[in-house]
């Protein structure tokens, strides 16, 4: 199973709810949502899942945004709330010193038990382990996410792990995408289910950053993972392939900038096997090339993301 964790931007809710209510995803694929703000997006996200009942894991102290301090004040509190119950909701939880209290509290306030909800690991908190034994003695979290760090791994053996490791390779600026355009990306969904492991997480094509606001760039960038034949593995691992657009002396027209990374990627598909990259959102990107449309920069980045989700759909249902 593949778990893409995701923060509450507004084009990583769009993303995951087109996937799912477009039936390009199934329970192969759990998002994890670290929401930054409470929303109609985020609210019309977790009803999509329900309505398709399918998983979503969401965190409840986030550690970005401003989620926590807003909740009980916002005007769709209410609904929220109400939608916490459902029982394709998981309820999530970053692992902390006073976690011993809080997860008790959690699991009454929704009415659930404390093996229903899912555990996240901080890398530098391994010595909340013991806490966290303390509290899961004898029963085992819905899910255990965990960083990509051995100690976890053999301390928390078979108790529903999955592996958070984030794989996108993140640039300054756009333009040094240019220098490598094409690195590998990832082996996990190969590797997972012989390490033990329950599935895989990883931020996709967007990485770990995360900054508040956005700024207009001076170059457009594409990332668009896909499977290459590895003899060492004798099987497909993830590489993934930046398209960079080329007026990047300065931030104007960024419809040209956007054209000019689309004909690279249009060019690109015409010398790769299909079936390696062919998703919904490819065909999106494409087609906004042939029409010479300029769709936005939120609009690429979200079909980006739900290309490489898409893709790993398709992976894990063994039809590549």
């Amino acid at each position: 199973m593949y778990f893409p964790y995701l923060r509450g931007r507004q084009f990583d809710l769009i993303a995951i709810r087109e996937l799912v209510e477009k039936d390009l995803i199934d329970e192969l694929i759990v998002p994890i949502i670290e929401p930054i703000k409470l929303s109609s997006t985020l609210i019309s996200t977790l009803k999509a899942f329900i309505e398709k009942q399918r998983e979503v894991l969401l965190i409840q102290n986030p550690c970005v945004g401003n989620f926590a301090k807003e909740l009980e004040a916002h005007e769709l509190f209410e609904c929220y709330v109400e939608l916490l119950k459902s029982p394709y909701i998981i309820i999530t939880h970053f692992f902390n010193e006073n976690s011993t209290v809080e997860i008790h509290e959690i699991a009454t306030n929704i009415d659930k038990n404390i093996e229903d909800i899912a555990i996240i690991h901080n890398e530098e908190k391994v010595g909340l382990l013991k806490q966290y034994k303390e509290v899961y003695y004898n029963v085992n979290p819905k899910y255990n996410i965990i960083p990509y760090e051995q100690s976890f791994k053999r301390r928390l053996r078979g108790q529903n792990l999955i592996c958070l490791k984030n794989v996108f390779n993140k640039q300054k600026r756009n333009t040094d995408y240019s220098l490598k355009d094409n690195e590998f990306f990832s082996e996990e969904h190969l590797h997972y289910e012989s390490e033990g492991l329950l599935g895989f997480s990883d931020y996709s094509v967007v990485g770990n950053d995360y900054s508040e606001g956005g700024f207009a760039p001076y170059a457009i960038a594409l990332h668009i993972v896909y499977f290459s034949y590895d003899d060492d593995n004798d099987d497909d691992v993830l590489w993934i392939r930046h398209f960079v657009s080329d007026s990047n002396d300065d931030i104007r027209d960024p419809a040209l900038k956007c054209s000019e990374a689309l004909a690279k990627l249009e060019e690109w598909t015409s010398t790769i096997e299909r079936e390696k990259i062919d998703t919904y959102a490819i065909e999106q990107l494409l087609e906004h090339f042939y029409r010479g449309s300029y769709p936005g920069l939120p609009t690429l980045k979200k079909l980006a993301l739900m290309h490489h989700i898409q893709l790993m759909n398709v992976f894990l249902r063994g039809e590549i």
